[in-house]
């Protein structure tokens, strides 16, 4: 499933093991006792979770579609997660118009012929707040998903259909609970190959066979998600994300910023081969960088030959690691990918000693901007 180039970059057990922190990866107890909210537990039956969210909202996102002519997905954060990966990875499916709006204001062109998907895992996020209200004044069809709060009992009180759940981890690791029901709206009125529980069960059995391989009982030498982690403490990933999984780029470094404190940047193919590649062919920027190729399967690439040439570039940094997804379906191998880059930010944090669910600083913040907010309290 994965390669690693570039020798330079060695993967010297001995010395990677010596870093402060390091040995706890292979301690059970002290993995467990500092993931106080078992996110591991989430990250790995996130296939599952999506099936049965997917399966629950199927009868609930249940309205006439005749009208819909466009549709708008919002949400910020763990929450922006879901609508992202909707546009990049059914793209070629959907048969009307979808865009991602992350911002306090919806586009002009949202009318009453819109469907907007209001996505906040807190419930509480202004800015899908914001749009929500602007959605209904315009007269959308809207649909909730979230757990509950602010968001949840506005829909309930406006009579707006809504999808909610309860989970102790942040929106990061609630993924599940906001793709499944958004995938079954879809599903539900017409816009996406009628296929979805099928992939989502590939996908259930690729997660779990991934994680016989990587999961928190595999040791370090034998664990390719550890061995990454370990890395990334002295190297900062740029990562480069082949389609349709484009939605991995934010992903993983939100996860890595947030769970393991780390900094972490991307791109995407085929755009860095027009611009960002240059980069790569100067000494006097490469800092401590090192890429990480996130790929499609060997047989369902369709840019092998573009994605080499790029790597023939990259021969003079540290090292490249290189993933490619496993599965047949689409989904299960965006999963595949998802899974495997989750638990590498999850060991990050493993490895700076912070449970991987607890930001206080964010939490920080957002309660004061909640504090000053303008929005209508109804």
């Amino acid at each position: 499933m994965y390669q690693r180039e570039r020798k330079r970059l060695s993967l010297d057990m001995n010395k990677l093991m010596s870093f402060e922190g390091s040995a706890n990866l292979d301690d059970i107890n002290y993995v467990r006792d500092l993931d106080r909210s078992n996110m591991y537990s989430y990250l790995c039956s996130i296939a599952k979770d999506s099936l049965e969210s997917y399966k629950k909202a199927k009868n609930i996102f249940s309205f006439p579609s005749n009208d819909i002519k466009n549709i708008i997905g919002a949400g910020m954060g763990g929450s922006g997660m879901a609508p992202i990966a909707l546009g990049s990875l059914l793209k070629d499916e959907l048969t009307i118009p979808y865009a991602l709006s992350q911002d306090y204001n919806i586009p002009k062109y949202l009318t009453s012929n819109t469907l907007l998907i209001a996505i906040s895992d807190s419930g509480e996020t202004e800015e899908v707040i914001s749009q929500y209200y602007q959605a209904k004044k315009r007269g959308a069809k809207i649909i909730v998903i979230g757990q509950g709060n602010k968001l949840i009992e506005i829909a309930k009180k406006n009579k707006i259909l809504y999808f909610t759940y309860s989970t102790p981890v942040p929106s990061r690791a609630s993924f599940a609970f906001m793709f499944g029901p958004s995938l079954a709206c879809l599903e539900n009125i017409g816009v996406v190959h009628a296929d979805k529980e099928d992939a989502l069960l590939e996908s259930i059995k690729v997660v779990n066979e991934l994680n016989a391989e990587i999961g928190i009982n595999v040791p370090t030498e034998e664990n390719i998600a550890k061995k990454v982690a370990l890395l990334l403490k002295i190297h900062i990933p740029i990562l480069y994300v082949e389609p349709p999984f484009g939605s991995l780029g934010p992903r993983f470094t939100k996860m890595l910023n947030e769970n393991a404190r780390m900094f972490a940047f991307y791109n995407h193919f085929p755009e860095l081969r027009h611009n960002e590649i240059m980069s790569w062919t100067s000494t006097n920027q490469k800092l401590n960088f090192i890429p990480i190729l996130l790929r499609d399967s060997e047989k369902r690439s369709k840019m092998k030959r573009e994605i080499d040439e790029v790597k023939k570039l990259l021969r003079d940094c540290s090292g490249i690691i290189e993933f490619r997804a496993i599965g047949e379906s689409k989904i299960a191998r965006f999963y595949s990918l998802l899974h495997l880059t989750d638990m590498i930010a999850y060991y990050g944090a493993i490895l700076v000693k912070k449970d991987p669910s607890v930001t206080p600083e964010l939490k920080q913040l957002k309660s004061k901007l909640r504090a000053s907010s303008i929005l209508p309290h109804s």
